[in-house]
């Protein structure tokens, strides 16, 4: 024979674990997504420049869970593992051949081994950059994407609008959270 009050007592248990597995599903996680409306220039060869973003596609909901952006930088909110993937629009106005170096940098430190090489046939010969990163960084941490060309022809070109085309952003970059740090 069973007692009301057990099985009462038993499904009380279970609701609320029920309710603190949905409240987890569902609570809002850091992520934001930027891009910048104007074609960024190499002004001096061999030297870092720092991509940037002016506008926002999306940035979480405003609270501790958003991850905030300035000109250059994208600063984390919550401790955590992040996926970071980029896009960016190459070209060059001018010349022939040339590589472009992009890497990523973490509280403007260089990120060892995250750099890669492309090369851009010339004027008019758009190649897309575009790779992510899978980082474990800290509250207050905040991330640089860097590039270097030895030839100040090459840019990140923003593209106007055209037709059924939407405008092309020099830069899109998208950070997501993707787990809590393992704390064993």
């Amino acid at each position: 024979a069973y007692e009301q009050r057990y099985q009462d007592q038993f499904m009380n248990v279970l609701r609320l674990f029920f309710n603190r597995i949905t409240t987890k599903i569902n609570a809002p996680v850091p992520h934001g997504s930027f891009y910048d409306t104007t074609t960024q220039t190499n002004p001096v060869a061999n030297q870092v420049n720092l991509m940037k973003w002016n506008s926002v596609y999306d940035a979480g909901d405003g609270t501790q869970y958003a991850v905030k952006k300035d000109t250059n930088r994208v600063y984390i909110t919550q401790t955590g593992v992040y996926n970071i993937q980029f896009s960016a629009q190459l070209d060059k106005t001018g010349g022939g051949a040339s590589a472009v170096y992009i890497w990523i940098r973490v509280n403007g430190q260089n990120v060892s081994n995250s750099a890669t090489k492309v090369v851009i046939d010339g004027p008019n010969n758009e190649i897309v950059a575009a790779w992510n990163w899978v980082l474990t960084l800290a509250a207050n941490d905040y991330i640089e994407l860097a590039w270097e060309s030895s030839d100040t022809n090459v840019i990140l070109a923003a593209v106007a609008a055209t037709g059924n085309i939407p405008e092309i952003p020099s830069v899109i970059i998208t950070v997501t959270w993707v787990s809590a740090v393992n704390q064993t």
